[in-house]
Parts: structure tokens; sequence; C-alpha cells
């Protein structure tokens, strides 16, 4: 939901008779009169001109979730301790709060993706917050971190929920005395996971339709990120040159990548039976909008089901996996971080790890010792 300022606000108190009463601020919507009288033992006094409702988990529940995007002003603050499901709802200085950070997070030029992440972050963190959003301190910061540690949430996570937080509070909030808030956990040293060629091989196989076989082989034989697939259009693909226009990727940078001719040719087949006006993979309900992320995630599982693949992969693993193997066959490292698009080398680098080209030219001392002893039974 998109918060506007002359949303009607809610007051909600605890009366002298067991009961909840809310009254609206105006100006004065008629819809919420609908959602108020959807709670259970709901009723309106017409001398006070407020709603009343018992103070049971049911009436709660439902005054919480028909409510739950709409500014709520808690004026009897003991109420938490009986029905906590209060402090999911958001005063009218936190949406205002959420109203700026989009409204920053526009003006910076972010992208689509980084406002989802953001705005996702900032409502978990009001969620976890046990005092209003204008008295949170770092140690309020520091307290959601360490339970999200608690949580056994990834290092990606946690640092984009810090860089979220820091963003909103210090740059749209200009909040003052947060330097210290911001520690990150200790980075993790993973690896990505890579498929071998049979099984990239396999995988691509086993999808029967013929749009998705395509988006799939362009992901990894372009080395695509999966939202710069679904945004293609017919102008980005030049088979002269044999490469690809990716538009405004991630950083919002433009860049060349390779175009395989045999992806090419998939391509032109697909294109031969379809009708494609500007997208070159259109969602099945809106032509002029681009297929859905998801939807290719979905068809990536369902693939690597088929193909027998038990590895932990994602499609984003097709993009690791297409590095890996240009590495593996000689290409220079420079040249592979103009493909993908990475600003730092060292983002590539980490291809070095993975590949197991090298490694494949060591001898274990175990076949060694094997062969020298004459002994195959071992």
């Amino acid at each position: 939901m998109e918060y506007h300022s002359n949303e009607s606000c809610l007051f909600v108190e605890l009366e002298t008779d067991g009961k909840f009463g809310v009254q609206f601020l105006s100006p004065f919507r008629q819809e919420r009169v609908k959602q108020i009288r959807s709670i259970p033992g709901r009723q309106y006094d017409p001398i006070e001109k407020k709603w009343r409702f018992p103070a049971n988990d049911a009436a709660v529940e439902t005054f919480c979730q028909v409510f739950r995007n709409a500014p709520v002003e808690i004026l009897t603050p003991e109420i938490f301790n009986s029905f906590p499901l209060f402090k999911k709802l958001r005063s009218r200085s936190d949406w205002e709060s959420i109203r700026r950070l989009r409204e920053h997070i526009k003006r910076k030029g972010y992208c689509g993706t980084t406002e989802k992440t953001y705005l996702g972050h900032a409502y978990r963190f009001l969620d976890f917050l046990e005092v209003p959003l204008q008295k949170v301190f770092p140690n309020h910061v520091q307290a959601y971190v360490l339970a999200m540690m608690k949580e056994d949430k990834s290092h990606i996570y946690i640092s984009q929920a810090i860089s979220a937080l820091r963003f909103w509070l210090c740059e749209a909030e200009a909040r003052k005395g947060f330097q210290r808030a911001w520690v990150h956990p200790k980075r993790e040293k993973k690896l990505p996971t890579v498929l071998t060629t049979a099984e990239v091989i396999r995988l691509l196989d086993s999808v029967r339709n013929i749009k998705h076989r395509t988006i799939l082989t362009l992901i990894y034989s372009s080395g695509l990120r999966v939202g710069e697939a679904v945004k293609l259009k017919r102008q980005d693909i030049d088979p002269v040159r044999k490469t690809l226009h990716i538009r405004q990727g991630k950083g919002k940078k433009d860049r060349y990548t390779v175009l395989s001719s045999k992806a090419y040719q998939l391509l032109e087949s697909y294109l031969n039976r379809t009708n494609v006006e500007q997208f070159l993979f259109p969602s099945g309900k809106d032509t002029t909008r681009p297929i859905q992320v998801r939807s290719i995630q979905y068809v990536f599982d369902r693939a690597k089901r088929e193909a027998g693949i038990s590895k932990p992969v994602t499609v984003h693993t097709l993009r690791h996996s297409f590095a890996t193997h240009l590495l593996e066959e000689g290409t220079d490292l420079r040249y592979i971080q103009e493909l993908l698009g990475h600003a730092s080398s060292k983002t590539t680098e980490i291809y070095t790890h993975v590949s197991i080209k090298d490694v494949r030219r060591i001898k274990s001392p175990f076949d060694r010792m094997v062969e020298s002893t004459g002994n195959e039974d071992i």
C-alpha cells in the first residue's frame, strides 16, 4: 500500500467497560465503516459518535487484519500487554516516515527492486520494535541485528537490512547519533554452486515449452541476470555482431554480452511461432508487460526436478555456470568481468575458486599409492 497524507486515522482506547473504543479522524471515509462492520461484536455509539468492539482475541484479530494498512493511534498503551497483535499496526507518523523513505528512494533513482527490498526491511523493523519509531536509538538497531542472527539469517540478508535501515534513518529521516549502529556481521565465505555442462544440457532439454526453454538458454549462454533476461526486446539482439545489449542492468548500467549462435537459432525458432510486439518474452496475461521473474524461477525449479539435479541451485546458478565454464575454457577474467557487468574485478575473481580446471590436473596421493602397490581392491 502507498500511504497518502490525507488518509483518515483511527484512534483506539480501552474504555472503562472493558471494550475498545474507536474514533475516526477526518477526512471521513465510508470504506472505514464497511471495514469496522466486519468486526464481530462491534456496536456504534451514536451519542459519542464512536464504534466499540469487545476485548477478545477474535475481535482484535479481525480489527488488526482489516486495518493493517491504515494509520492507527493506540491511546491506551497497556493494551499491548494483553493483545500484542496491536503492535503490528502502524501509527500516522510511521506511515509518514515510510512515505518519506519511498520518496527518497525515487529521488535517488533506485530501481523498483531496491524500493521493494528497502520497504520490506523497513516494515519488518517496525514490526520488531517495542517503541515508536521516533524513539528508536542505536541499541534498537543492534537488537534487531542480533535477532536476525539468532534466526540464522544469511550475511547478505542482514547486510542488506542494515543498509536499508541506515538509508532510511540517516538519509530519509536525517536522524543523528547512529554512526556506530551499523556494524555488519563478518562476511561469509561461500562459493556459488555451479552446474556441469552436462547438467546444463540435461536441464535445458527437460524444458518443453519453447518460450521458457529460450529464455533459460539465453540466461546461461549470455550470463544474464534473470531480471535482465525478462526485459529483453527485439532491438537488443544483434545477430550480425553476435551481441546482446543489456540496457540499464544492475546499477543502471548498459553493457554488451555475447550472443550464442545456437541460442540465436532457438530464439529465431521461438520468434517465428510467436507474435512479439515489444518484449521478447511477454507476460501471458498482458503482452505489453514482460514475463514475471517469479514465473521463470518456477520454470527453472520444475526443470531441475525433471532433470534429476539435486544440487541447491537457482536460476542465477546458470549465470555462475556461464562464468565458470568460460574461465575453465581459458577466457581472460577481464573479459568475463565485462560480460557479467561487474563493477569490480574482485567480484569476478570468485569464479577462480569455483573453477576446477587446474584441480583436475592434480593427481591425488591416494591414486599414486594404489598404483604403486598394485592393489586395486583398496
